[in-house]
């Protein structure tokens, strides 16, 4: 596992105005400008102190539909908190409701996401030191909301998701072995233990927490939040029951940060910051509804929406719809 530093990172998807480092040592926060233009459903990552933010869209508006985009950006942040940006290459696919995670210090990869078409099984890597992007294996279906962890700096392991815009929830395990550039799609996991552990489920949060697990915990389950923890053992394909949250909650781009022995991630409901203890392998609630009043972010719906389902789960999670991430 990689050193992880102490500032993350999370983003206000409504106003596009206001992104907030947050140090994880003494849970205070500072707010900055965001200069990205794409206002809504783009995922950002952090590497040490640059954040790349990519994909989103904008909702209908002035006659014109919904439109989804194919940028990136990266925002560097330098010593006082001043910043400056870079505008990096376009993606090749255009696409929002994707998930974007860094594999190494040089490789980001966006997974899966949604565009005017529909849902996509596409995915794409970026390469950092050359500044490009190139099309790799795709998903074994079209979804977003996918729950994307990286391991080893060498997997990626995709759990769950939205298999269709109503929404509906997939139970799909995959993984990219992404030095094998022959693949053309992801590889599918059989469970060979531990099945009634899992269930069909997006907005799930994760993360590799030994060689052996990655933890997985909250996220949707016929539109309702769970509290829900389990441990996936990569190597022989597992599930066991771990401990649950304090409160049943969701993780919609809420990427965890690791600071010391301890685990932080702020939960998409109501912005509590949920604390895993590595050591006791325990869950506890470390501050209630982090930004408001305290960042004070605006209540708004997310009026991108394509059927009643989906209006109702956007409306609920976008009026916190941010993006945290951590320095890996």
């Amino acid at each position: 596992m990689e050193a992880i530093e102490e500032y993350s990172h999370f983003c206000d998807d409504q106003t596009n105005k206001v992104f907030v480092i947050y140090n994880l040592k003494d849970k205070s926060s500072n707010k900055l400008e965001v200069p990205y233009e794409t206002v809504y459903l783009f995922d950002s990552v952090q590497i040490k102190n640059q954040i790349y933010f990519t994909g989103g869209g904008l909702p209908p508006a002035d006659g014109k539909g919904e439109q989804f985009f194919q940028t990136a950006l990266r925002l560097i942040i330098l010593p006082g908190m001043d910043t400056k940006t870079e505008k990096l290459p376009n993606m090749k696919v255009s696409r929002a409701n994707h998930t974007c995670v860094a594999l190494t210090s040089n490789l980001i990869y966006v997974v899966g996401g949604c565009n005017s078409k529909a849902e996509i099984p596409s995915c794409e890597e970026f390469n950092i030191e050359k500044k490009t992007w190139r099309e790799i294996a795709y998903l074994n279906e079209k979804k977003m909301w996918v729950s994307v962890c990286p391991v080893d700096s060498k997997f990626l392991y995709a759990f769950g998701g939205s298999s269709n815009l109503k929404p509906k929830e997939s139970e799909m395990i995959e993984f990219l072995d992404t030095q094998d550039p022959t693949k053309k799609l992801w590889t599918k996991v059989t469970l060979t233990a531990g099945k009634e552990h899992w269930k069909r489920c997006f907005f799930t949060g994760c993360l590799q927490i030994s060689p052996d697990e990655i933890l997985l915990f909250g996220g949707l389950v016929n539109k309702k939040e769970v509290s829900e923890t389990t441990y996936f053992n990569p190597k022989k394909c597992t599930m066991t029951q771990g401990p649950s949250l304090q409160k049943a909650d969701a993780f919609y781009r809420m990427k965890p940060g690791k600071y010391g022995n301890e685990i932080l991630v702020v939960g998409s409901c109501e912005g509590d910051l949920h604390s895993y203890n590595l050591g006791e392998r325990k869950w506890n609630i470390v501050k209630k509804n982090i930004w408001n009043p305290e960042i004070g972010f605006a209540v708004k719906a997310d009026t991108m929406q394509r059927s009643d389902d989906f209006q109702s789960i956007s409306s609920k999670f976008n009026c916190i719809a941010v993006s945290y991430t951590h320095l890996r």
